[in-house]
């Protein structure tokens, strides 16, 4: 039936009707409100007030003793509130629970009303009768109703709209300062350990545990506003520190653990999930560094690290262009670095992952208060030492039933069994069986299959610690070997590396980062457990002669004639292939096919003559290490981590990598884009300071010098497909330098200048390679011919040492770093 402005239906729906209904409906939720209880003074004495504060609920207002006295219709009229509630969720805004907040209902009521029937359930129990079964039973429903009110007003809103959260998180935290109480704790704390303490509980007394642990949970993952360390004359909010404290003053911390190490029981099998959530949140945005006297620190800037030289006090005025054709005044030399951090910095704003705050770990850490360290040490090491093992295994086990192939838990446990695992092992006291649960070898392909199913379904927020938790798994392994764990090491070790899948996962981790899908914290987890996954398996198969790996393989469909089954053209293919497979390494363009296999296969039972069939088999291959390495030497790889270096940050992983793709692989022609080369120009920006400075600035000097060769000869700029700069000032700065710097001499070149007599294409005569070869090797700009001339026109005239950025005569540079060097010098000579 429509509904028109013409009859009465329509005129009942007006926007003055429909504010007198919600008006009247709030009537009737505050009138539900102001029925549960009111307080009445009272005057007694020290002595007997002090008798009398276990039995009733007292408050302080004013100054004055005030008792909460709950009303005759106190458990109807939570009934009613419960209902409208409920009957809230059905529409939009929830403005129920927003009327609660705004008239402090919980605090001033439903709070008092919970710890005055938990007193009447505690003095029941003390009684061998049991006092009145009426008045227990009403005191049961009245704090049931009370938990179940205590849980829906806390609830997180994380899934609601923003307009909402932004709403509702003002009442949330101040929800979290009501019960970060001594009084209200206690009384949650002292009926939950009532009714665990029984044998055996009713499905009420059940589910009151679960709720209670649920209102904790809630309380603990209300945010606390951040304010940056950073941040001076801004007062820090800390009720989340309050509220620990509290917990442990009042004995609760030591309830959840002891509910986390008896967690194996099937009786506490529902709490296993909401127990993980409060520990999570106990240590939420806590690093693992604050626990221990070993503060990490990834990346710092340098301010007063740079060398004053003396012509730095002179002025000079010098043109730089950007590439985009804009032309900009630049007063020092040194400062042609700085307008490339500008611009990443603004592509960094523009090209912001999305959904980069979703996830099960938050990356923004928080201050701790100095008094809540030690608090969180003590928890911290008794789990891992009572609660670790069986509260982990039990939920690994509770997950491996599971018939979802996602679920939410999954992420929280990886996160959570890494970051304690992180703790045992920078603490020596802490013996390492504490956590030798996560290397069994069931749960440890467990852990592997979900990163591989993460990456299969694209969920990177998941990932993040799934890679976290194996990079601390593979560290924990390596600190057991020689101990009396090594045949537990060993054991899970030759089952790692024995599976070629689990190879192949590491190397795809490496090529999955895209800057519009995946956060830099996500980057630097795949950059240090890569370095971590590969030393401990260079390591590995050193120890080991022979190492085997199974490999999945297909069988290629054999050729219907019979000079495909003739063993002599078979190794004529073979070596053919070989032969392209160099060409295509050393060219550059591993784009065009697979990364080569770092395995090399066993001469017996492999062959699959006359079978047409392209079905997979797994088959024993003799592992090499050198040739899994060149697995990584790819353009994707390379990408990945060069946006790691700008700014510089993980450089302790990042470095190790390069030098294997440059040096170990013989292929600094990756490096030879256009973004990348930027990014290793930011590395000589002296107002960073990042570990391993000395080696990685040699090796970005490495490759800036066989760019140079590069760049500088059409026929190679064409066969590596090198990409220019588009800024030719800092390029002849960089070549300054490179000339007056030891940096990158050290390291023999992959790429020299009689390479293109090798590379000239066919068509080329005698004379114009001759006459190139000779431009080549005579190293200046005076180099005769016409190709000599076509190469200086396109470097510019002082590419090879001519013009004002020439080397004085008779003055050589020995720098080791190049803060040491001194541009304006260069520039003014």
């Amino acid at each position: 039936m429509e509904l028109s402005e013409d009859n009465d239906i329509g005129e009942a729906y007006t926007e003055e009707r429909i504010s007198e209904e919600l008006e009247r409906y709030r009537n009737i939720v505050l009138s539900a409100c102001s029925s549960l209880g009111n307080l009445q003074p009272i005057s007694v004495s020290d002595q007997k007030l002090r008798r009398i504060r276990n039995e009733r609920t007292l408050l302080n207002v004013g100054g004055k003793q005030m008792e909460y006295v709950p009303s005759e219709d106190c458990l109807s009229s939570l009934k009613d509130i419960k209902r409208y509630i409920q009957m809230d969720e059905q529409g939009e805004g929830k403005l129920v629970l927003e009327w609660l907040g705004n008239w402090n209902v919980l605090e001033s009521d439903i709070i008092p009303i919970f710890t005055h029937n938990s007193k009447k359930l505690m003095a029941a129990a003390k009684l061998k009768n049991g006092g009145s079964e009426w008045d227990h039973d009403i005191a049961l429903k009245t704090a049931m109703l009370c938990v179940e009110l205590f849980v829906f007003t806390t609830w997180s809103m994380d899934s609601e709209p923003e307009d909402v959260k932004a709403k509702f998180i003002r009442i949330l935290r101040s929800y979290k300062r009501a019960f970060a109480n001594s009084e209200a704790v206690s009384s949650l704390l002292s009926v939950a350990v009532m009714f665990a303490r029984k044998p055996a509980n009713t499905e009420k007394e059940a589910m009151l545990i679960k709720g209670i642990l649920y209102v904790f949970r809630n309380i603990l993952a209300i945010p606390d506003p951040f304010v940056s360390p950073s941040s001076s004359g801004i007062a820090q909010i800390e009720s989340h520190d309050m509220l620990i404290s509290v917990l442990d003053k009042e004995l609760a911390i030591d309830f959840f653990l002891t509910l986390a190490s008896s967690a194996s029981h099937n009786r506490y099998r529902d709490l296993r999930p909401t127990l993980l959530d409060i520990v999570y949140f106990i240590f939420y945005r806590v690093p693992a560094s604050a626990l221990f006297e070993q503060p990490r620190v990834w990346f710092k800037t340098n301010s007063n690290g740079t060398r004053h030289g003396r012509h730095n006090d002179f002025g000079g005025v010098y043109a730089v262009s950007t590439g985009e054709g804009t032309i900009m005044p630049v007063f020092s030399a040194k400062e042609v670095l700085e307008p490339f951090a500008n611009l990443f910095k603004k592509r960094n704003k523009v090209r912001k992952p999305r959904g980069a705050e979703d996830g099960p770990v938050d990356q923004q850490w928080r201050t701790v208060t100095t008094a809540c360290i030690p608090i969180l040490r003590r928890i911290a090491a008794t789990f891992i030492e009572s609660c670790f093992n069986p509260f982990v295994g039990a939920l690994f086990e509770d997950l491996k039933t599971t018939t979802t192939v996602v679920n939410d838990i999954m992420p929280r446990l990886l996160y959570m069994s890494a970051y304690f695992v992180d703790i045992s092992l920078a603490n020596p006291e802490i013996e390492l069986g504490c956590t030798c649960v996560l290397v069994q070898t069931h749960v440890f392909g467990q852990i592997m299959r979900n990163t591989s199913t993460y990456i299969e379904l694209k969920r990177w927020a998941d990932l993040e610690p799934a890679m976290y938790c194996i990079q601390q798994i593979l560290f924990a392994l390596g600190r057991m070997r020689d101990t009396k764990l090594d045949s537990l090491s060993e054991y899970v070790l030759s089952n790692l590396f024995y599976d070629g899948d689990a190879l192949d996962l590491f190397v795809k981790l490496c090529r999955v980062y895209k800057p519009t899908r995946n956060t830099r914290a996500f980057l630097e987890q795949v950059a240090r457990l890569t370095e971590s996954f590969l030393v401990t398996l260079k390591a590995y198969a050193q120890s080991k002669a022979g190492l085997l790996v199974k490999k999945r393989v297909r069988k290629r469909p054999s050729k219907k004639n019979d000079d495909a089954r003739d063993d002599s053209n078979a190794d004529d293919k073979e070596h053919v292939a070989a032969e392209s497979e160099e060409q295509r390494m050393a060219s550059g363009d591993e784009d065009n096919g697979e990364t080569g296999s770092a395995v090399e296969a066993n001469s017996e039972g492999n062959s699959s003559d006359g079978d047409t069939s392209s079905e997979e088999q797994l088959v024993e291959r003799a592992f090499d290490f050198g040739k899994y390495e060149l697995a990584f030497a790819v353009s994707d790889v390379v990408k990945t981590y060069s946006h790691l270096l700008a700014p510089p940050s993980c450089i302790e992983n990042v470095y190790p990598m390069l030098y294997r793709i440059a040096v170990t692989a013989q292929r600094p022609q990756l490096f030879f884009k256009k973004d990348i080369m930027l990014r290793l120009l930011i590395l000589f920006d002296g107002r960073f300071s990042y570990p391993h400075r000395t080696e990685t600035l040699d090796l970005a000097s490495w490759i800036f010098r066989q760019y140079m060769t590069v760049i500088t000869s059409p026929s190679l700029r064409n066969h590596y497909k090198a990409e220019e700069l588009g800024n030719k000032l800092a390029i002849e700065c960089m070549l300054t330098f490179l000339k007056g710097s030891r940096l990158g001499t050290s390291i023999e070149p992959v790429i020299t200048r009689h390479i293109i007599d090798l590379l000239a294409s066919e068509d080329q005569d005698g004379d114009h390679q001759e006459k190139e070869s000779e431009a080549d090797t005579s190293n200046s700009g005076n180099s005769k011919g016409k190709q000599a001339d076509v190469d200086i026109e396109q470097r510019g005239p002082s590419t090879f040492g001519a013009g004002p950025f020439a080397q004085p005569e008779g003055r050589a540079y020995d720098f080791d770093d190049i803060n040491d060097f001194d541009f304006d010098d260069a520039f003014n000579t």
